[in-house]
């Protein structure tokens, strides 16, 4: 472990420190004019080698060398790291790209006008591990049972290195997943395409989201001043490692989110990668509308009818801080275990609604046709789904006396079983319990939530040829619900999803699919360690014991899936 020391006079408040890191990444900056960015990292009272900070700390280990690289020193002053040169083959600016990435997303996350919230890992101890070095492969993976981020390096088509941990897109997908594991733990469980589709799009989401809010990539995405964005600055994700896998001049992205991908082209594809772009291009639309309504507006409060660079980057600094919101927010209103892409789609209005009950910009409006438009939803109507609860079922109860502990909500939600639909007969866990604090963009502070979440798991029997050496074992199909009131005891949003013959159709079906792919192994848990390659030959391991069969998902190829344009 990295060691830490004090970088202060303990009587006085510790400097910010001065990190920097690619803008998006070293085959970008030498095509482009959008190299490094500086960030300035909240002060820490401590601030260790390696970097190590509170919530994360890097540790160069390789396992394919078996060896561990020094560590960056912090500066005598404490505002910043002793780098040296900053360039692809210093493994110091390395820890400190990768280390300033992490730390600059998540701040940006867990703001006031986001989540508003500190995000929790879903593994034990405080800090997320990061390798920067990790092996040799064409990959970057997050993984719970280490806490680690892995990323590894390779040589790419053109014959020089590429190092996955100086992209700032694979870099903030890799975090996207460790923070939606910490959020909605039980998404990790291979259930439905949905899920694993949605994991895919939340780190894609997070990568999109840290690029907007760097005054460089801004000015490159509106350069020629346009009324729609097209440049693939934002859009088109992981150049370097796009190219350096497929060669850059065939394919100079990973996955771009400029696309045109529904769910009626999905019907027979449940690949994740390929699920996750129907979402991926859903948030990037939703940023495209709201760009050319920031921009028609400042062109009309300032009379012009000439659009400027200046103008056109404050159209899209506006658009980006309503997308982040409207798009991450919708996270706390969702269920916690079997989400669908309809589920976020209601969940995304209803947080809305809830923020800002009059739309005055007419963002839902855009949103919905954007949905139908996805084939998410068939009909405007699937996307306003009643509360099954009335607004005032338990304002009767003293809200911060029900939710004080895990165990007070405990009790809560076992003595109105009947009211939110939870079976007498199962025994459910309390996964999560939080209360947020947030802003929206105009200073206006939507009402403070408190949010419940619990699941329960039921059995389904898998029957029949189609499921291989999986047939005649017994799979558990995760259900649950979200409860969301405000501080007076109103219900501001309440999600369950219980056993249904749909649903246990849906496993079923999801499951024959993975067998028939030839995508899922049967083993143990598989290798272990720091830096270990947990994908093995097949991307599912299938654990029996008992006849109970454990499907678990192992590290993602990040290029995987069979439709990339």
């Amino acid at each position: 472990m990295a060691k830490t020391r004090h970088i202060h006079p303990i009587d006085q408040d510790p400097p910010e420190i001065v990190a920097h890191f690619y803008c998006k990444d070293p085959l970008v900056a030498r095509k482009t004019k959008i190299g490094l960015g500086k960030v300035k990292i909240r002060a820490e009272p401590f601030l260790g080698q390696g970097p190590t900070t509170s919530r994360v700390v890097v540790v160069d280990y390789n396992a394919d060398l078996d060896q561990t690289f020094a560590p960056v020193r912090v500066l005598d002053s404490g505002r910043g790291f002793a780098v040296g040169a900053r360039n692809v083959r210093n493994f110091r600016f390395h820890q400190e790209h990768v280390w300033a990435v992490i730390n600059r997303t998540l701040a940006l996350l867990e703001d006031q006008r986001v989540l508003g919230r500190p995000i929790p890992w879903a593994f034990e101890g405080g800090r997320l591990l990061v390798l920067p070095h990790a092996g040799y492969w064409d990959n970057a993976y997050y993984d719970r049972e280490t806490g680690a981020l892995h990323f590894f390096y390779f040589e790419g088509k053109d014959g020089d290195p590429v190092y996955t941990c100086l992209s700032h897109d694979v870099v903030a997908h890799e975090l996207g997943h460790a923070i939606l594991d910490g959020l909605k733990p039980y998404y990790n469980k291979v259930s439905t395409p949905d899920a694993a589709g949605f994991h895919e799009y939340f780190g894609d989401a997070v990568a999109m989201v840290s690029a907007l809010t760097q005054e460089e990539i801004a000015k490159a995405a509106v350069g020629h001043a346009p009324a729609r964005l097209g440049s693939g600055v934002v859009s088109k994700l992981a150049a370097q490692f796009g190219a350096g896998v497929y060669g850059l001049a065939s394919h100079d992205y990973l996955r771009n989110a400029e696309n045109r991908m529904n769910m009626t082209k999905l019907r027979y594809n449940w690949e994740e990668h390929d699920y996750s772009l129907v979402l991926t291009g859903t948030f990037y639309d939703v940023l495209q509308q709201f760009y050319a309504y920031e921009l028609r507006q400042l062109m009309k409060d300032k009379k012009t009818k000439i659009r400027t660079a200046a103008l056109c980057v404050d159209a899209l600094t506006g658009a980006a801080s309503h997308t982040r919101r409207v798009m991450l927010r919708a996270l706390d209103y969702c269920p916690p275990a079997g989400i669908t892409y309809l589920d976020y789609a209601r969940a995304i209005l209803r947080a809305d609604a809830v923020a800002y009950p009059v739309d005055q910009r007419g963002y839902r409006k855009m949103i919905r046709n954007i949905l139908l438009r996805r084939r998410i939803a068939a009909r405007e109507s699937d996307l306003e789904k009643p509360s099954p609860l009335p607004n005032s079922t338990f304002r009767k109860y003293d809200i911060d006396s029900m939710a004080a502990t895990p165990t007070d909500a405990y009790r809560f939600l076992d003595a109105n079983r009947e009211e939110l639909g939870i079976p007498r007969e199962v025994n459910f866990d309390m996964t999560n319990l939080y209360r947020t604090k947030k802003v929206s963009t105009d200073d206006y502070y939507p009402p403070r939530e408190v949010v419940l979440e619990f699941v329960w798991s039921e059995d389904v029997r898998l029957s029949g040829s189609r499921f291989g050496t999986l047939s005649r074992t017994v799979m558990p199909l995760w259900c649950g619900g979200t409860l969301v009131c405000d501080s007076s005891g109103n219900v501001l949003h309440y999600v369950l999803k219980r056993s249904t013959p749909a649903r246990r159709k849906r496993l079923k079906d999801y499951v024959a699919y993975l067998v028939a792919e030839q995508v899922i192994g049967i083993g143990d848990d598989g290798e272990e360690g720091l830096g270990a390659r947990r994908l093995g030959t097949l991307p599912l391991t299938a654990v029996i014991r008992d006849g109970r069969v454990r499907l678990k998902r192992n590290a993602a190829l990040q290029h995987a899936g069979r439709n990339r344009r």
